[in-house]
């Protein structure tokens, strides 16, 4: 367990230091996130109670005084990065069949249209939700820098192919962030039900190679970039029908749902044996 923390804590630490964050801020991050995390474990027991800080700070190995302060934090909870509509309109433009042309490329549309059966921007917006007028929606996609206006025309197109809003670091952040979250929470819940002998609950695979060339590895991240268009395309609309069957039914939205793919690439180190005969292509994950 300590080696893979000290796997995952070496690329935070980077992203302090790239950020300028200090070892200060940083301790007291950690120190919230381990009174969270002590807390919410405590909560899954079933108990109604809320627990010590005596226990708390058993669990944790903080002292007490610090743990009581930590708990009676208003910023204790995290936040999690929430869907914006402007990020629901584009991904439904970019995956949906409706909004789609026959090359499967997403349609050029008219900002707004006369008929209610033509596909237009309007009608794009309103199909993601009735509270945010369509206008302002198109503003904070142009703002964003995902969307080209022609003012001559009035037809609006997409200018990018991955939602990664441009001049908004705290937005890329966030987006960020949260996959990364969850990627760690589905590693540490395959690692409980395998501690339990149970099926791991979630999919944490990946492929890696570790006898390429620089040109070959540049060649194999653009390759990942096309392949997951191919996987959003197909998979972005089959997820928006499993929400509209569930709304159908009356269900109530008590669950959310994340998928992901990286990649990444660097040279290798020379204690890594990389570049050998013996260099080839393995999968790992649970």
């Amino acid at each position: 367990m300590r080696d893979g923390l000290r796997s995952v804590l070496a690329e935070l630490a980077r992203m302090a230091i790239d950020g300028g964050v200090r070892f200060g801020p940083l301790e007291e991050l950690l120190k919230e996130a381990m009174v969270q995390a002590a807390m919410r474990a405590t909560a899954q027991t079933g108990s109604t109670d809320s627990p010590s800080v005596s226990l708390l700070s058993a669990m944790t190995g903080i002292h007490r005084k610090e743990v009581k302060r930590l708990a009676q934090s208003e910023e204790r909870s995290p936040r999690r990065a929430e869907q914006s509509p402007a990020s629901e309109v584009f991904t439904r433009w970019r995956t949906h069949p409706d909004w789609r042309g026959a090359d499967g490329k997403p349609l050029v549309l008219p900002r707004r249209a006369g008929r209610a059966d033509v596909r237009c921007f309007d009608r794009l917006a309103r199909e993601v939700t009735s509270d945010v007028y369509p206008k302002t929606l198109l503003d904070e996609l142009l703002r964003l820098g995902l969307v080209d206006l022609d003012p001559r025309t009035e037809r609006v197109s997409l200018a990018r192919s991955s939602f990664v809003p441009t001049g908004d670091i705290r937005a890329v952040i966030a987006l960020a962030s949260a996959n990364v979250a969850d990627h760690v929470a589905a590693m540490r819940s395959n690692l409980v039900a395998i501690e339990r002998s149970e099926q791991p609950p979630f999919l944490e695979q990946a492929l890696f190679a570790d006898g390429m060339g620089p040109v070959s590895s540049r060649d194999a991240c653009e390759l990942a970039i096309r392949e997951w268009q191919q996987v959003l395309g197909s998979l972005a609309p089959r997820l928006q029908d499993l929400e509209d069957g569930d709304r159908a039914a009356g269900l109530p939205a008590t669950h959310r749902f994340r998928v992901g793919m990286f990649c990444y690439a660097e040279p290798l180190a020379l204690d890594e044996g990389g570049g050998g005969d013996g260099a080839q292509t393995r999968s790992a994950g649970q």
